[in-house]
């Protein structure tokens, strides 16, 4: 029985954000068999669940000088926010009050959790095509290139597409006049 290579892309914290990544990809390609209710509670799990195993990360060191490939498809994306958009229907929508700066405006400004679900989806998918090449070093970079853009964009998506799951998922109301 060989041992398990020691590099921190088989870190077992990496393995298992990894694993709630590919789940999340596999449950939003597939999202359109679900029903509506179902789909909120569930994506109401999986979110937080992602979120915790990314930021229990280190950040590794860069072992290439450059960029890093992506994998996901342009069509892959849209394939994903119509499916979203679609199940959700009108309670894909909600108003946000943005954040800029480290101010917030007192505009609110509509978002739809269909868009920031399948931005998440782009970054979790060309990490998961990084592993499929089996080279240490490109996965290692698309470890840290996720990691940057969790803090940048993804992050604040997921907490904000989560809330609005959490609302609609509270709502009494909620699936009866469909």
């Amino acid at each position: 029985m060989s041992a398990q290579p020691q590099h921190y892309v088989y870190r077992q914290d990496v393995i298992d954000f990894l694993t709630v990544a590919v789940q999340f990809c596999a449950y939003l390609e597939h999202i359109r068999e679900e029903e509506k209710r179902e789909a909120v509670e569930r994506l109401s799990c999986l979110l937080p669940m992602l979120y915790l195993k990314a930021r229990m990360l280190d950040r590794p060191q860069e072992e290439l000088d450059g960029f890093v490939e992506q994998f996901c498809t342009e069509m892959a994306y849209d394939e994903v926010r119509s499916g979203i958009a679609a199940l959700l229907g009108s309670d894909d929508s909600y108003l946000e009050l943005p954040a800029e700066e480290g101010r917030y405006s007192d505009i609110p400004e509509t978002r739809f959790i269909s868009e920031q679900l399948a931005d998440i989806y782009q970054e979790l998918t060309d990490l998961a095509g990084s592993y499929q090449t089996q080279e240490t070093a490109v996965m290692n970079d698309a470890i840290l290139a996720c990691l940057e853009a969790l803090d940048l964009h993804w992050g604040q998506k997921l907490l904000s597409a989560l809330k609005a799951l959490d609302v609609l998922r509270l709502d009494p109301n909620f699936c009866s006049q469909d």
